[in-house]
């Protein structure tokens, strides 16, 4: 809190607190509000939330993705490097939104694909660009105990 902040009247009726696990929260610069929503929402599924007339709020994989109309924000895609984000599904929803994306003619950056079969390390990831030329990569392990394997704690 700063001088600023109102003062905290702890009579007041508190808001619903989270139940279950934090959700992450990104911010985005996009070109346009009405081709995001389209691609998130429509093609990707996900669930509109809050909006305004300069950005919109979906619920990206249970997360919360705003989307700001700031088009001078927006880098190219070629000059994006390794930036890119995503979620880790479960295998069988990941091939069902696989194949929902391919019905839909999705334009894939990387295409549906597995690699390591066979192997502890067995994953399948696919990668498209929103409208902004963001860049989303959508995996999933056979065995997610995968996705740390090898690591510290």
């Amino acid at each position: 809190m700063t001088r600023n902040d109102p003062p905290i009247d702890a009579a007041a009726p508190r808001q619903q607190p989270v139940s279950g696990p934090a959700i992450f929260h990104l911010s985005l610069p996009v070109r346009s509000l009405d081709a995001s929503r389209a691609f998130y929402c429509d093609l990707l599924g996900a669930p509109l939330g809050r909006q305004s007339p300069e950005w919109i709020d979906v619920m990206l994989f249970g997360h919360q993705l705003t989307l700001h109309a700031r088009p001078e924000e927006v880098g190219e895609a070629d000059e994006q490097g390794v930036r890119h984000f995503g979620a880790i599904l479960s295998w069988m929803e990941w091939q069902a939104l696989a194949a929902r994306l391919r019905d839909a003619g999705a334009a894939f950056a990387v295409p549906p694909a597995t690699a390591h079969g066979g192997t502890p390390a067995e994953q399948a990831k696919m990668l498209l660009r929103d409208p902004s030329g963001h860049l989303l990569e959508i995996k999933a392990y056979r065995d997610v105990a995968a996705v740390f394997a090898g690591q510290s704690p």
